[in-house]
């Protein structure tokens, strides 16, 4: 394996010229930059980020947890976290935690061990103590579209409420008089805004909110379908089931099929998660359109704002969800 002293000679200049041109570290000359870089092609050279880790304390690796890839919206607000990160100089390491703090603390090790100069989380419900040592530490930490509960840190959220809200107001004009709600854990501000928003319209509307029209999920394909369900079973059931993510809302039209019923005639379903696939879909599903990417991209910003001023105030910005419709 090629190290620094062999492109050195082969480049004919000092190490120093070496690390200069690799690490943007002070100006070199074009003709010797490109001895350098055709010396780097030719022997194949990587630079060792281990050792140079050591060097300055940094890796230039950021951790992220996310719920689970497989739904296109946490793979949207990856997307935005890598294309700033790259943008940065900055490597993502990627875990899924399922929702399960266990798992979750299990991949906080493992970033610790990798020396992550910071970390992205979609905090998973439960008591995570290592989580709020983190931040009460001064760790590089950003909340992403989950706000942490019993102490503030940097956080990146989409209005839920919000959110909820426009879609509830959708079924209502289109004469919905019993809306059901699929959401996630309760105990996370994900599924505790939608209910408010929920609430809170039909109330406005001057219909009744009965908490019998709301089912909790984990936000899964089978535990959507589990709630729905559940919320069909009612009599009289709903005509309408606003699901908490993309995947609940898969679960809820298999509920609604396993039933005999068909959508959008019998029970109407919309979304809090949109995707390009639903554009050919059938039936024509209606979305709160959710800011992925920007809360990919905003959290990255945050998190590196923090790297490098660890002292600063604790900042919550808040995106604004939008409704699409398909009629």
């Amino acid at each position: 394996m090629a190290t620094i002293y062999d492109v050195a000679e082969r480049a004919r200049v000092s190490t120093a010229t070496v690390s200069a041109v690799l690490n943007g570290t002070t100006y070199v000359s074009p003709e010797l930059t490109k001895r350098v870089r055709a010396a780097v092609k030719a022997l194949d050279y990587t630079v060792n980020e281990l050792a140079r880790s050591v060097k300055i304390s940094a890796t230039r690796t950021v951790g992220m947890l996310i719920p689970d890839i497989a739904s296109p919206f946490y793979a949207r607000v990856v997307r935005g976290v890598e294309d700033v990160l790259r943008r940065e100089g900055y490597s993502l390491l990627l875990g899924n935690t399922y929702n399960d703090v266990a798992e979750q603390s299990r991949c906080l090790s493992v970033f610790r061990a990798k020396q992550a100069d910071g970390l992205l989380l979609f905090v998973a419900p439960g008591e995570a103590e290592d989580v709020r040592r983190l931040v009460a530490t001064k760790k590089p930490v950003v909340f992403v579209g989950r706000e942490p509960r019993g102490f503030k840190a940097d956080t990146v959220v989409s209005d839920n409420a919000q959110g909820t809200s426009l879609a509830i107001k959708r079924l209502i004009r289109r004469g919905h008089r019993r809306i059901g709600l699929v959401t996630g854990h309760l105990s996370l501000s994900t599924g505790a805004d939608r209910v408010t928003g929920w609430r809170r319209t039909l109330r406005k509307h001057r219909l009744p909110a009965d908490d019998r029209y709301v089912a909790v999920g984990k936000w899964t394909v089978e535990s959507g379908q589990a709630a729905a369900a559940q919320l069909l079973a009612l009599d009289p059931p709903p005509t309408a089931i606003f699901a908490g993510n993309f995947l609940m809302m898969v679960g809820v039209l298999r509920a609604i099929r396993a039933r005999g019923l068909t959508s959008p005639q019998d029970v109407e379903v919309m979304s809090s998660d949109d995707s390009e696939w639903l554009d050919v879909f059938e039936p024509r599903i209606s979305t709160v359109e959710q800011p992925s990417y920007a809360l990919g991209t905003e959290s990255a910003e945050l998190l590196l704002k923090r790297i490098r001023r660890p002292q600063r105030r604790f900042e919550r910005i808040v995106l604004a969800p939008s409704l699409r419709e398909r009629d």
